[in-house]
């Protein structure tokens, strides 16, 4: 009797997760989960937020000025609390039910921890008052007393994203910094910064938002996190690429190209913002920069549209009719081309079933692993009169 050997093991994605360079800080301008114990395949603790699918922890710190250095202007309110955390929730939602538009089979979502913002963190600044370039005072107040004083600001927060992202069991974290703002009068930083309103450091590190923002600027400034660029005059070039396919920033208002016209989109500013905003939309150019692409249009995006590996041998003892195998089973990830990352090949894939079956009848589950890389020793009985497993 003659067999082959044929197990499949790849499953599409549903709705839910090299060579190193190092980068440079860089800002940006305005406007249910299962817990896992690893991190996702590929990524180090300082791959925080390469790309937007899967799970997402999200810290909000709200400051709260103690008058011990700067006058205080600002005091958070319960109502006011509430009302920001609101608005949080809505621009993060956004972000998911943008995606319900764009696939029915990967997953996205967001889990807060609301510690430092039901109780504000204390800070001599009254943050408002000052120029946006003063965040790195009251960041690293806030992170020196959470426990994380190497002095480098890039280094601390990616340790407390990290410390953030074990406590939630999530793919990938930020941190939100919130600036009471209601008894401002403009609710803008001081003049003299180099922005007057949000502002965000790429790559999953954070965000500082005045607290009267809207909950579209909580979306816009997400998009950052995860790589997307500003596409508003005086934001970024056309030409500038970013995002783990290297997409250029198509849809930016300086594009030269003959005829272009923008679209809304949700890192766009104004009216095109908005008209996004409400009809939960932005063009491919921007979700590329995210990771939501389908090249081969088969519902699958590309990052995780990557075949599993497997490899191993096996036979068929004679004696009592039992097939053996022997091998590993492994995802496999897609070459990561973002420029300004550090460049980890990156997957969320997990192999969730082994299946087997004789010739071409129905597949069976022989076990169900849910995990990156799979031992298998297996033992099947074979059916009299089959040829095929």
């Amino acid at each position: 009797m003659a067999f082959s050997l044929n197990f499949l093991f790849f499953k599409a994605q549903k709705p839910r997760r090299s060579s190193k360079r190092r980068r440079q800080l860089s800002l940006e301008s305005l406007e249910n989960r299962r817990v896992l114990a690893a991190l996702p395949y590929g990524a180090t603790e300082a791959d925080l937020g390469e790309f937007m699918l899967g799970t997402v922890g999200v810290t909000p710190v709200f400051f709260e000025s103690n008058g011990q250095l700067d006058t205080s202007s600002e005091d958070w309110t319960p109502a006011h609390i509430s009302e920001v955390l609101g608005n949080i929730d809505e621009g993060l939602d956004w972000w998911v039910d943008l995606l319900a538009t764009q696939s029915s089979v990967h997953e996205l979502s967001f889990t807060l921890d609301t510690t430092y913002a039901t109780t504000p963190v204390e800070t001599k600044y009254e943050p408002i008052a000052r120029r946006s370039n003063d965040y790195s005072l009251y960041v690293t107040e806030f992170l020196t007393s959470a426990g994380f004083t190497s002095g480098n600001i890039e280094t601390d927060i990616r340790s407390f994203n990290q410390a953030q992202r074990e406590k939630l069991g999530t793919d990938w974290s930020y941190t939100m910094f919130v600036i009471p703002s209601v008894n401002d009068t403009d609710g803008n930083f001081a003049s003299g910064g180099s922005f007057s309103r949000a502002f965000a450091f790429a790559g999953g590190l954070f965000m500082v938002v005045p607290s009267t923002r809207p909950a579209s600027t909580f979306a816009h400034e997400t998009g950052h996190i995860f790589w997307a660029r500003d596409e508003y005059l005086g934001g970024s070039s056309s030409f500038a690429k970013r995002g783990y396919y290297n997409t250029s920033n198509d849809n930016s208002a300086d594009n030269p190209t003959p005829g272009f016209v923008q679209q809304p989109s949700i890192m766009a500013s104004s009216t095109l913002l908005d008209t996004a905003y409400e009809n939960y939309i932005s063009p491919a150019s921007t979700l590329a920069m995210l990771g939501w692409q389908d090249s081969d249009q088969d519902g699958i995006f590309d990052v995780l549209d990557v075949p599993h590996r497997l490899t191993g041998t096996g036979y068929l003892d004679s004696s009592d009719g039992i097939y053996h195998f022997q091998g590993n089973a492994t995802v496999q990830t897609l070459a990561n081309q973002n420029p300004a990352g550090l460049g980890n090949d990156i997957t969320l894939n997990r192999i969730r079933e082994i299946e087997y079956r004789f010739d071409d009848g129905d597949w069976q589950i022989y076990s169900t692993p849910d995990a990156y890389e799979v031992a298998l020793v297996m033992s099947i009985p074979v059916p009299s009169g089959v040829t095929q497993i």
